[in-house]
């Protein structure tokens, strides 16, 4: 488990970075970072600076589609902790 939290870690602070970059990119109507990349990014361990990311920068947050496969990311993770931890 905590190998876990030291691969996470550096994708989530990824993943926050990403919704603020993307976030301004938005205000500034240029090329974004795409959904997909920041979908993979919460897959690879990156879910919680995805979803602090989204709140801290008011960034998707009504967009349910977007989250939908960051909640299945985190779902994956938590049971893959659960799991871990279980058989140690």
């Amino acid at each position: 488990v905590p190998l876990m939290i030291e691969w996470m870690a550096p994708f989530s602070l990824f993943g926050f970075a990403a919704m603020g970059v993307d976030k301004m990119l938005a205000v500034g109507r240029r090329s974004r970072i795409s959904e997909r990349t920041l979908w993979l990014t919460a897959l690879l361990g990156g879910f919680l600076g995805i979803i602090f990311g989204g709140f801290v920068f008011h960034h998707k947050t009504s967009k349910a589609e977007f989250w939908a496969p960051v909640v299945v990311s985190a779902l994956v993770w938590a049971a893959l902790v659960l799991l871990l931890a279980r058989s140690t």
